[in-house]
C-alpha cells in the first residue's frame, strides 16, 4: 500500500496487470531511480511512480519511514520499503514474492 495520497504516473511499457505491488518514489535526475524503472520496464513489471520533486510533501513522510535522512529511491514491493536499493536488491525482493527480473 502507498503511503501518498497522490495520483501515480502509470509506466508507459508495464502491463497494468501485476503479481505484487510495486511503487517507486524518486527523482528523474536519480540515476538510480531511472536503472530500476528501465529494468521493470524491459520485464515487463508494473509499478507506479512518484517523482518527489513534483510532490514534495511526500519527501517528508518517507523521511519519517527512513528514520531520518531521505536517499533515493525509495521502492516499496508488497509491503517491503527498500531504502536507495541497488537492482540486485529489486531483484532479490521481487524474488520473494515470486516476480522474477
Amino acid at each position: 500500500m502507498s503511503i501518498v495520497d497522490v495520483t501515480p504516473v502509470p509506466t508507459r511499457w508495464a502491463p497494468r496487470t501485476r503479481t505484487v505491488p510495486v511503487a517507486i518514489y524518486g527523482n528523474r535526475w536519480c540515476g538510480i531511480t531511472q536503472l530500476i524503472r528501465r529494468a521493470l520496464d524491459r520485464a515487463g513489471i508494473g509499478y507506479d511512480y512518484v517523482d518527489l520533486d513534483e510532490h514534495p510533501s511526500v519527501h517528508a513522510r518517507l523521511e519519517a519511514l527512513a528514520g531520518g535522512r531521505l536517499r533515493t529511491p525509495v521502492v516499496h514491493i508488497g509491503g517491503e520499503w527498500l531504502m536507495e536499493p541497488s537492482l540486485r536488491q529489486v531483484q532479490a525482493a521481487l524474488a520473494r514474492h515470486g516476480v522474477w527480473l
